[in-house]
């Protein structure tokens, strides 16, 4: 895409946006793909939610499998997908899906961690809407399993935390980790265990499995005496 296509008209733009989602959905294109990842990641910001929507939809398909030289350019879409991950009350599932396979990518989870959280992030679980829920227990059941496999704590992801000054009770491995959140996934994921839906059933109980294996969140204070 061309760098002032902003100022082409809005459906041309959409249009265009599109063609690049259906192109990213086939493998044998992603090396000319690849060209338009910082453009797609830009239209984020469009003020046009249509832009917004088809973006994510373009980068959720050029994000299925992210190469460790990509990951730079896929860092800035993270903020973005947890800040629109609530629109009017109700959970986006463009921004999950994208989340999704965002935390697929180990290399990805780090910085996925280390970014500011949304309040109320753990009622994704609380929802009647099964394409909702089977995405959200595949997202923390992903990134819980990356936590695990690169045993993962705090001090592996402060680097990456983008607080002002560095709280971690601010970052999205607090809220999921921490005392608190912790507490609150584990009542959550043992109650999907009974779930009538078999996939988001027996992913609560590998979910609570592998979260037994994530060490607690350090109390309150201890990181600063590293300071």
């Amino acid at each position: 895409m061309l760098p002032d296509s902003k100022h082409w008209p809005r459906s041309t733009r959409v249009i265009l946006l599109q063609c690049i989602a259906n192109m990213a959905v086939s493998s044998d294109n992603m090396d000319v793909m690849k060209l338009a990842l910082n453009h797609i990641v830009s239209r984020l910001t469009s003020e046009d939610e249509m832009e917004d929507v088809v973006a994510m939809q373009a980068l959720t398909n050029l994000s299925i499998n992210i190469r460790k030289k990509q990951i730079p350019k896929f860092v800035p879409v993270i903020p973005h997908c947890l800040n629109r991950l609530w629109i009017r009350g109700e959970v986006n599932l463009n921004a999950l899906r994208l989340l999704v396979n965002l935390s697929c990518c180990p290399d990805m989870v780090p910085y996925l961690l280390g970014n500011k959280s949304v309040s109320g992030l753990l009622r994704i679980l609380d929802t009647d809407r099964e394409e909702v829920l089977i995405r959200a227990v595949t997202w923390i059941l992903c990134t819980t399993s990356a936590v695990d496999a690169l045993n993962l704590t705090y001090d592996r992801i402060a680097e990456h935390n983008l607080d002002p000054f560095h709280n971690p009770s601010h970052t999205l491995f607090f809220s999921i980790y921490g005392p608190k959140g912790r507490e609150e996934l584990e009542l959550q994921a043992r109650h999907l265990t009974n779930h009538s839906n078999k996939d988001v059933a027996s992913k609560s109980v590998r979910l609570l499995e592998t979260l037994a294996n994530v060490p607690p969140f350090p109390m309150a204070g201890n990181h600063l005496n590293r300071l």
